[in-house]
């Protein structure tokens, strides 16, 4: 691969600056690229990959490399990070070790990794569709408007009632954002090229109710309900950015996606390591 889209989130001269150092290393070695800023106020719209393009390059945090591999699914390309932010799990690449991973990777010496997403979308009470299907390669998330009152769920799963409960809201994760929300808050840690569907309560009121694991074949139903009018509306974020409200009697659908993410893996860290490494564990 020799030809490389380079998104990142921030738009100043620091940035600006090191992006033109890839950018003139990329030439040196034989390589192409251009770079382009990931607006927040765009958030949900797809991005336009110029078909020379062999390769997605983020720079910033595991963010931007989420909103980079959302918003450039359609073209099927893979992505490798360099990490600019804080504790990431996705990001490989930093600024002391992308010279010579990017020197791999034009030379043809690299893997690719597949991960699975994750599809949802918002339906009314009657069934009408109230958006379109979102793809989330963390999580999808309910919790309350303000995250200060309860939100009361009841969940489905291929037409059958699974449980319901009161509490802050719930989590559906992918492999890939077991280590991310749903690490927060308790949930497990699973190996990030399995399949599978990731259900954690957010402070449930009810004793004893954990995560649950579910086929990635599961067809999930969350259905909203207020107590009374006072109560206010819940909301529904799509790896922390796409928001859409959830009003009294609306559901979520979630399934996993037809689509997936690449990622372009240079190491031969598997994932146990990768986990000691980050938690610091012993």
């Amino acid at each position: 691969m020799k030809n490389f889209l380079i998104l990142t989130k921030e738009d100043t001269d620091r940035m600006h600056g090191f992006l033109e150092e890839i950018l003139h290393f990329l030439v040196e070695h034989g390589a192409e690229g251009q770079y382009g800023v990931l607006k927040k106020e765009n958030a949900s719209k797809p991005i336009d990959v110029p078909d020379w393009c062999d390769c997605i390059l983020t720079v910033g945090g595991d963010g931007t490399m989420i909103r980079a591999a959302v918003r450039t699914i359609n073209s099927g390309l893979p992505l490798i990070g360099i990490n600019k932010g804080h504790l990431g799990y996705l990001c490989d690449l930093d600024e002391n070790s992308y010279q010579d991973a990017l020197k791999r990777i034009i030379n043809g010496d690299y893997e690719l990794e597949e991960r699975m997403l994750l599809e949802g979308r918002v339906v009314s009470a009657d069934g009408t569709p109230v958006s379109d299907d979102i793809v989330a390669l963390n999580d999808i998330v309910i919790s309350s408007h303000n995250g200060l009152q309860v939100v009361h769920l009841s969940v489905d799963v291929n037409g059958e009632e699974l449980t319901s409960f009161n509490g802050d809201g719930i989590i559906f994760a992918t492999p890939t954002g077991s280590t991310a929300y749903n690490l927060s808050c308790s949930g497990p840690i699973v190996d990030p090229q399995t399949s599978l569907i990731l259900m954690t309560p957010l402070n449930a009121h009810v004793v004893g109710m954990r995560s649950i694991v579910l086929d990635d074949t599961a067809q999930v139903q969350a259905h909203v309900n207020r107590r009374n009018q006072e109560e206010l509306n819940a909301v529904v974020a799509f790896d922390g950015t796409v928001a859409i409200s959830l009003h009294d009697g609306d559901s979520l659908e979630v399934q996993k996606s037809d689509k997936t993410v690449k990622f372009v893996r240079l190491s031969q860290i598997n994932f146990l390591d990768r986990i000691r490494s980050k938690l610091q564990a012993d």
